[in-house]
């Protein structure tokens, strides 16, 4: 049989990615130990002020993609901090562009024991205008806020991917 080029790089590939230990994150989505199903077992306590609203909705949404009424067995506890820092600034010193920035310092715990499994502080950086219009500068801080929450959560939801992964898989 005769392989093509392109065959044969795929093939050569997959063989260097095994031979490397490359396990996909979310290879095996239905084990009980698989990130989706550990997900599904986070109670994320709530996060004051707007964003964190966002925020959590946000990874409620994550942790409960593959449905069901799982028992908690994790605590996410997030502790959020915002700042706006001018960013541009005119000849006659007013701001025309703001750096939103989140910082969260979160943590995840053991429900049975209260044990703290794993915990990181994350920073994001959203930019908006101010224009005129003071709707439409509210409307751009508030798309800011969002966006940094967004990307927060996804943040988030990988890096506790990786650790339910590494705590699974035998070393």
């Amino acid at each position: 049989m005769w392989w093509s080029r392109r065959q044969m790089l795929a093939l050569t590939g997959s063989a260097a990615l095994a031979a490397c230990g490359f396990k996909p994150l979310y290879g095996n989505r239905s084990a009980s130990n698989a990130p989706p199903m550990q997900f599904a077992q986070i109670d994320v306590k709530d996060i004051d002020g707007r964003p964190g609203h966002l925020l959590r909705n946000y990874l409620i949404d994550s942790f409960s993609a593959r449905g069901g009424n799982y028992q908690k067995q994790y605590r996410l506890d997030i502790f959020l901090s915002d700042t706006k820092d001018g960013l541009a600034i005119r000849a006659d010193e007013a701001v025309t562009r703001y750096n939103y920035r989140l910082t969260s310092n979160f943590r995840l715990s053991r429900t049975s024991d209260q044990q703290v499994l794993y915990e990181s502080i994350l920073r994001v950086t959203s930019a908006f205008n101010v224009v005129t219009s003071e709707f439409a500068t509210l409307s751009a801080e508030r798309d800011a806020e969002d966006r940094a929450a967004r990307e927060m959560s996804s943040e988030i939801v990988t890096r506790l991917a990786i650790y339910f992964q590494r705590t699974s898989s035998p070393s």
